[in-house]
């Protein structure tokens, strides 16, 4: 599952707002409680707000981090049953202008089936943080003093 979404804004400046991992909890629907470092071998804590249901506290490890490209963490659940890889990837596509592609990847034994029943909700929460990135970078990016 994933949404892919363009953004005019420097990629530098996008990059600040994927990577301040604490602060999502000032622009991102999904994620309103946040906390941890996006640093290689860090813990994140979290609590997701899918539409329809109860919001679910998690825990994820930080898998890698590529300044300005990349951002991907993984959490496992229900004893080991459900692996889950989330990914922020950022391509750049002028000096003021890049894209974003916002991606979870569910496995193990139960990943299809979970990945299955909540498609829609997850595929949604994706584009709504997308949205919300790019409202947020982009307002920052027009109100910069010249």
């Amino acid at each position: 599952m994933g949404h892919r979404v363009t953004i005019d804004a420097p990629p530098e400046l996008v990059w600040d707002f994927i990577a301040d991992f604490e602060g999502w909890k000032g622009w991102n629907p999904l994620y309103q409680e946040t906390f941890g470092h996006a640093e290689e071998g860090g813990q994140l804590r979290f609590v997701v707000h899918l539409a329809g249901m109860k919001p679910h506290r998690g825990k994820a490890q930080v898998h890698k981090v590529r300044q300005n490209e990349l951002l991907e963490y993984g959490l496992s659940g229900l004893g080991g049953l459900l692996r889950t890889m989330r990914f922020i990837e950022l391509h750049e596509l002028s000096p003021t202008r890049c894209q974003v592609v916002n991606g979870e990847i569910m496995g193990g034994p139960l990943g299809r089936l979970v990945s299955r029943s909540l498609a829609t909700k997850v595929s949604q929460g994706l584009r709504d943080m997308n949205e919300a990135l790019k409202s947020v970078a982009e307002r920052k990016w027009r109100e910069r003093p010249m």
